[in-house]
């Protein structure tokens, strides 16, 4: 267990629960492997009694934050993700999660997806000094092939790994993908 993770394990027992700012492109009732996944975990913290705000873009129109008990959405702008019309990725909104965050600090951020919105709560994370894990689910560069973008790969992998390297830690599920991105 590395430092960050220990000093929030310190906090969740002296304060009763985290407030834990979630931050992704996808979620239910997008229908996902990431979506499915984030759910799973968010209602489990919230068993557990921490309070949790989860930033994400709209949607669609009719879109609307829910807020019940110990959990907030906040949403945000976003646009059509290229080859994946059914899902919008979040705009950089860095100054908005700034003030966000400071009029509503978290213990801890944690960013789910790597697209300009992730990057975003990475910054304003480390300028307000809150600590932030991230979670690391899909081979993008590896798929990049398939989305016509072959040639980008190398340019993919090196934003990833810049990406996962501001944060304290990244969860993966496996330890192979562990493995293999420690290599």
């Amino acid at each position: 267990m590395n430092d960050t993770a220990v000093a929030v394990k310190q906090l969740a027992g002296e304060c009763g629960g985290l407030r834990i700012a979630i931050v992704t492109e996808t979620y239910p009732p997008e229908i996902n492997g990431v979506a499915m996944t984030i759910g799973r975990m968010l209602a489990g913290l919230l068993r557990r009694g921490h309070d949790i705000q989860l930033v994400r873009p709209r949607q669609h129109e009719q879109d609307r934050p829910q807020v019940t008990g110990r959990f907030r959405e906040v949403l945000v702008r976003g646009v059509p993700l290229p080859r994946y019309y059914g899902l919008r990725m979040g705009l950089p909104a860095a100054r908005r999660l700034v003030r966000l965050w400071e009029a509503e600090r978290p213990h801890i951020v944690h960013v789910v997806t790597e697209g300009p919105l992730g990057k975003s709560a990475l910054a304003a994370a480390r300028r307000l000094g809150i600590p932030a894990s991230s979670d690391f689910h899909t081979n993008f560069h590896s798929y990049s092939k398939h989305y016509g973008f072959g040639m980008l790969e190398p340019l993919i992998a090196g934003y990833l790994k810049r990406f996962h390297n501001r944060a304290a830690c990244t969860f993966v599920p496996t330890r192979e993908l562990r493995a293999q991105l420690a290599g």
